[in-house]
């Protein structure tokens, strides 16, 4: 059971930061092209970097494949990873449930026996 509550934590992780990619492609639709910005090269490094394009990101699809996506496309995607993910939430909170219920059962037919002794 505490495994998957770690993974509910994980979950949660994950959800913030596909939101925070959402935000912030809604970011750059409003900003100019040329203007300088931080791109990241490395957990916590950043760049200086003049924005050429602000209307197509490159997004990897998986095995490190990338493609251009106009910001409209990547951001649908992004909504479709939060509702995955949400799903995944759903369905492990119900099997959490349904073992907390398993084991508070358990506990009354242990305390019945007991009793009965």
């Amino acid at each position: 059971m505490q495994e998957i509550q770690e993974y509910l934590m994980q979950l949660e992780q994950t959800q913030a930061e596909i939101k925070n990619s959402k935000q912030a492609l809604s970011d750059l639709e409003e900003m100019e092209k040329g203007a300088e910005i931080l791109a990241p090269i490395g957990t916590g490094a950043y760049v200086k970097a003049e924005l050429k394009e602000n209307s197509e990101v490159v997004t990897n699809i998986g095995g490190e494949v990338f493609e251009h996506r106009d910001t409209e496309a990547a951001e649908e995607i992004l909504e479709k990873q939060i509702g995955l993910v949400k799903d995944t939430q759903k369905e492990l909170e119900g099997q959490m449930t349904e073992m907390q219920q398993q084991m508070q059962q358990i506990q009354a037919q242990m305390q019945q026996a007991q009793q009965g002794e």
